[in-house]
């Protein structure tokens, strides 16, 4: 209460509080923008639903976030002081922008899915005999075969890449089982002898079938894919750190490895795994470089967020240069069940050894004899055995798996992020393994 200079009082208004304006925008303008949010929203949800690949807290998780930011922006921009519908104006835009580009990735992921899976659909061979399994709670053998050509080129297809890789999905194992690409077998439908590169030239079904008969072992499943889809994953990951027990120089292309960890790009990283004439050994220190990659390529896919932040752009690579009998919902299962735990993989490798000789091979001409690669019996079985203690752990392994596959998502990523601080990278995991 104040006083007048004539003498009497008067009190002073009270101000007046800014008037909300109400929980929705009424200007035309922001309204549209708060309708623009709710179809992405909704379009956003709608792919969740159909690629089905986020672990269930993920999922409510992301629903919480996603809701409330187009909650606070309905109401932002209904609010009356400028600087209120200014930030919800830029947190809208943001907000379709984000969401809209990640809504694009998953819809490009579930389509490239589904084609990936009518193809392998259409096959009528009896590749992966023994893939009528669930492989996110029983072991498997997938067979990877890389193809010796890029895309768009017309070559034959030969596989230059054969490795067994057997998986554990309870026991958290891979075991990486490298074959040379000249080993010298018997073809499974002409029964003649050959070497295993050449199958190729006939189709995935008679490489597998061909290993089938061979090592007397299922193959639940293959992958087949070729140089431009191998480049195109790694760079699509951020590229890979891997290791080189040697410094070299590729006789193949302008790259050089320094001994010790290398960081690689798509392209880098497919010249290291295909150089064989700058070792001594040739062959076998292409084979243990396959490998070197592939583990690489495995770790930086499960022991990082690369295949939730990346997930639509590694299958929108993949779709046109990759190809396998695996079923979309058994890939966006095992996919789920990584991002549910996110636990790291106990890698290990081994390959068939053996000795180069001169035969005859059914593909090429008959007069002459070529080099082929003779495996040796006991490695063979080795190998084979080794195999079999993957897909056939100790009940204490099993116990032991089971314990660690009781933590949450959230957790997971905390054990996950500590462990590779305190792990660190000061030796070749091949050697580890």
């Amino acid at each position: 209460m104040r006083t007048k200079n004539n003498g009497t009082e008067y009190v002073k208004p009270k101000k007046k509080k800014e008037k909300g304006g109400g929980i929705f925008p009424k200007r035309i303008p922001y309204a549209i923008l708060v309708l623009l949010m709710g179809i992405t929203a909704a379009a956003f949800f709608s792919m969740m639903i159909l690629v089905s690949i986020f672990p269930p807290d993920l999922n409510l998780i992301i629903i919480g976030i996603v809701t409330a930011l187009l909650v606070v922006t309905t109401v932002l921009l209904a609010r009356r002081r400028r600087w209120k519908r200014i930030l919800g104006i830029i947190i809208g835009a943001l907000f379709i922008v984000v969401i809209g580009a990640v809504s694009y990735y998953l819809g490009t992921a579930y389509a490239t899915m589904n084609k990936i899976s009518a193809i392998s659909n259409d096959s009528t061979a009896e590749t992966g005999s023994g893939a009528s399994i669930d492989p996110t709670q029983e072991p498997f053998n997938l067979y990877i075969t890389g193809i010796d050509r890029w895309a768009g080129e017309q070559d034959l297809d030969r596989s230059d890449v054969n490795m067994i890789m057997t998986i554990h999905p309870k026991t958290k194992k891979i075991l990486l089982t490298s074959i040379p690409r000249d080993s010298y077998v018997k073809l499974h439908t002409a029964q003649q002898m050959d070497k295993l590169t050449h199958t190729g030239v006939y189709g995935v079904d008679e490489t597998v079938n061909t290993v089938e008969d061979w090592l007397n072992i299922d193959l639940n499943y293959y992958l087949k894919l070729n140089f431009s889809s191998m480049r195109g994953i790694i760079n699509a990951i951020g590229g890979i750190d891997v290791y080189s027990p040697v410094a070299f120089d590729s006789d193949i292309s302008e790259y050089s490895y320094v001994k010790g960890w290398n960081h690689l790009n798509g392209k880098q990283a497919l010249y290291f795994a295909r150089e064989r004439h700058a070792f001594e050994g040739q062959d076998s220190a292409r084979v243990e470089n396959q490998q070197r990659v592939v583990r690489a390529v495995i770790d930086k896919m499960t022991g990082s967020p690369a295949i939730l932040l990346k997930y639509g752009e590694i299958m929108e690579v993949a779709g046109s240069n990759l190809s396998t009998n695996m079923s979309y919902d058994e890939i966006q299962d095992l996919v789920k069940m990584q991002m549910t735990d996110l636990a790291s993989w106990d890698i290990e490798s081994q390959k068939v050894e053996g000795e180069y000789d001169m035969d005859y091979v059914a593909s090429l001409s008959h007069k002459n004899k070529y080099s082929v690669y003779r495996t040796d019996p006991e490695s063979v079985q080795k190998c084979l055995d080794k195999i079999y203690d993957v897909m056939h752990p100790t009940s204490s392994e099993l116990e032991e798996a089971e314990k660690n596959q009781r933590q949450g998502f959230i957790d997971s990523i905390i054990k996950n992020a500590k462990d590779r601080v305190e792990n660190g990278k000061d030796a070749d995991p091949a050697e580890e393994g």
